[in-house]
């Protein structure tokens, strides 16, 4: 098993020791005898706390103080329960802490299999069975049984299992059955394709949709005031300054000479 020498807030480095811990629901002191229930809130309070230890007091040579409802609301339960899972936490024996105090000063216990049992209910997803509780480290969800030997006996056999993987081989045909001609199939000729149709372009001097006559004498009195200087032209303006020279009505010569420009320009280059 890999040694850590800290855990940082970030990540942890991959162990069995976490994945047991985490997939436990029973966990006993192995130095006491104490034997508890561990709900998933229970796991992330101590989880919390010992990241906050290793940083505060590993890291940074120091001491760890901390506050229960703090802690509580960092993992989104309430006061009354952070309170006890304190409580559990300090029965099982992974925390303890000097005064009996809100915020006080804690040390961790480290998850070791010399410190801790970490067990699991095989049978518990299915109804009306009777527990068979195994060890979490020698009985992982994914994977094999993992036997009492050493980490360098382990590590040989996984090299053998990763070598004679049955997935990797190829399987290959008796000699006594060889294998027929295959039959080819005759390939389809892919449908000629349709040439797309030709979308029909809107000239940018008509309107795009149907004209609302109700807006032509606003349109109008902006477009043919000669008196603002402040007046900018845009290509949305367009259709209604062609609009208003058909009718003879634009005598507004910024405008004139803005749809002049503008047409003349898309006559040549095709656009504006």
């Amino acid at each position: 098993m890999t040694k850590i020498k800290y855990i940082n807030t970030d990540v942890f480095k991959y162990v069995p020791i976490e994945d047991a811990f985490n997939e436990c629901t029973r966990i006993t002191n192995l130095k006491t005898g104490v034997t508890e229930s561990l709900s998933p809130a229970d796991k992330q309070f101590y989880v919390r706390m010992r990241h906050r230890y290793y940083r505060f007091a590993i890291e940074l040579g120091g001491t760890y103080y901390d506050d229960i409802d703090q802690l509580g609301a960092s993992i989104g339960v309430s006061s009354a329960t952070a309170t006890r899972i304190v409580a559990k936490l300090k029965k099982i024996g992974l925390i303890a802490s000097n005064k009996p105090k809100r915020s006080n000063q804690w040390t961790i216990t480290p998850l070791t299999p010399e410190n801790f049992t970490f067990e699991r209910d095989r049978n518990a997803m299915e109804r009306d069975s009777t527990p068979e509780w195994v060890d979490c480290l020698k009985h992982p969800v994914f994977g094999k049984v993992k036997e009492d030997v050493t980490p360098e006996v382990q590590l040989e056999v996984q090299r053998e299992e990763a070598k004679a993987d049955p997935m990797c081989e190829l399987e290959e045909a008796p000699e006594e059955e060889a294998p027929g001609p295959e039959k080819v199939k005759p390939t389809k000729k892919p449908a000629a394709r349709k040439a797309p149709a030709k979308q029909q372009t809107v000239s940018p001097f008509e309107f795009k949709t149907p004209r609302d006559e109700r807006f032509d004498g606003l349109a109008f009195e902006r477009l043919n005031d000669a008196s603002d200087r402040f007046l900018v032209f845009q290509d949305y303006d367009l259709p209604y300054l062609m609009l208003f020279e058909s009718q003879g009505k634009l005598t507004n010569p910024a405008a004139i000479e803005h749809l002049k420009m503008k047409r003349n320009l898309f006559e040549t280059t095709g656009r504006l």
